[in-house]
This record gives C-alpha cells, sequence and structure tokens, in this order.
C-alpha cells in the first residue's frame, strides 16, 4: 500500500545524508579558513542570509517556518562540529 513512497522517502534521506555529509565536509573547511583569519565560528548576519536565501527557493511558501527551522537547527550542528575542531 505505502511500499512505493517509503521507497521514495528512502531514496529522498540517502540523498539528503549524502548532502549533511558534504555540508559538514564543508563546514570545517570554512572554521580552517575563519581560524586562519581569527574570525569568530558564529556570524549570525551570514546565517540570517543563509535562512533567506534557502527560504526564497521554496515552491510551498507554507513550508516556510519549517525550513527555517530545519536550516537553523543544521547551522547549530555545523557550528558545534566547527567548534569540536577548534577545541
Amino acid at each position: 500500500m505505502l511500499s512505493k513512497q517509503r521507497e521514495t522517502i528512502d531514496r529522498i534521506d540517502r540523498e539528503i545524508v549524502r548532502l549533511f555529509e558534504e555540508r559538514m565536509q564543508t563546514a570545517l573547511e570554512v572554521v580552517a579558513i575563519k581560524k586562519e583569519h581569527g574570525l569568530p565560528v558564529l556570524d549570525s548576519s551570514r546565517e540570517a542570509q543563509v535562512v533567506e536565501k534557502v527560504c526564497s527557493y521554496l515552491k510551498d511558501a507554507e513550508l516556510r517556518e519549517p525550513l527555517k527551522e530545519l536550516y537553523t537547527e543544521m547551522m547549530r550542528l555545523s557550528r558545534a562540529h566547527q567548534q569540536k575542531q577548534l577545541d
């Protein structure tokens, strides 16, 4: 009954995980540059820009708040991952 939809969700989840790993690896490259230039891990204005930019990609405006929550949490995780590299 739901097997086709579940297979689709599984495929999407694999892609999300792949992209998450790629994003987190890139965040480590970013923190290396920040460290080299004495910049802080947190750049609130940049994070706000990212949230607004990704929200502009939405076709379904009803998903704006959940997307903002998702990106806010993802960037929090990214900062924590970066901080671990600095410690």
